[in-house]
């Protein structure tokens, strides 16, 4: 039976990869045999975790810059993922997400103001549900062409549970909707696509921005009582991504400390 670090020979791209959760996230799939191409907004940033997962790893590897909230960026990154992959693509994981702002973040949808309501839901929407979308739309056709590939789409618990009515909420959700119409859609295929709800994952983006007092009070929100990590987010990827879930997709795995158990 192979292993779920049995991904040897296959290409994987991970967006919003060059920091946190995604960065995890490819250095795990590289571990695992993956060559790894890296995506984000930072073509430095990029092609720095690109080589120092090259160095680690012993796998090639792309560092690029994409913003996925357009859609002409996300076309020139599957053309040079294209050229350095000689077409195949069989892992894709859409981690990008609109930077953490804790005034959209915790604002209700009644307080928030009027000049900025449009704005809000509408950036954060294209970045995390459209660039998705965007992402998707590229890769499917390589793997409909090798009749395989496996999609992992980063959401968040507040997609499930609700949170405040705010953008990030409404976004995330969007992308589990996308998820399961792929899921649907091109299981004939053999392309399985899943997601993470991800709960309270201490990263630079979040975790840093809360003051001392304020991250206990989320930690003991858990049975766990802690903070996750990002290299949990980076192992339950791996898990979706590899033979080990061959028969899973259309799945949302919660990973948030025991808070969410429905």
């Amino acid at each position: 039976m192979k292993t779920p670090a049995s991904l040897a020979g296959q290409v994987a791209l991970v967006t919003g990869g060059s920091r946190g959760i995604g960065r995890e996230i490819a250095a795990a799939l590289a571990e695992a045999g993956c060559d790894t191409a890296v995506a984000s907004r930072d073509l430095e940033q990029s092609e720095a975790s690109a080589a120092e997962i090259r160095r680690q790893a012993g796998v090639r590897t792309l560092g690029a810059v994409c913003d996925v909230s357009e859609r002409e960026s996300v076309h020139e990154l599957f053309v040079r993922l294209r050229e350095w992959s000689s077409g195949r693509l069989d892992i894709l994981v859409c981690n990008a997400g609109f930077p953490f702002e804790p005034t959209i973040f915790n604002t209700p949808l009644e307080a928030t103001p009027p000049e900025r309501l449009e704005r809000w839901y509408l950036d954060v929407y294209r970045t995390d549900t459209l660039g998705s979308v965007f992402c998707t739309y590229e890769a499917l056709p390589l793997m409909m062409a090798r009749k395989r590939g496996s999609i992992v789409y980063v959401s968040s618990t507040p997609a499930l549970a609700g949170y405040k009515g705010t953008p990030y909420t409404v976004a995330k959700a969007g992308v589990l909707g996308l998820m399961r119409d792929v899921a649907q859609e091109y299981g004939p295929y053999n392309i399985r696509a899943n997601a993470l709800a991800l709960g309270d994952i201490a990263t630079p983006a979040t975790f840093e921005k809360l003051d001392p007092g304020t991250r206990q009070a989320v930690a003991l929100k858990a049975p766990l009582q802690r903070w996750g990590r990002p290299e949990v987010g980076a192992a339950a990827t791996l898990f979706l991504a590899s033979d080990a879930s061959s028969f899973v997709t259309g799945q949302t795995l919660v990973v948030d400390g025991g808070i969410l158990r429905h």
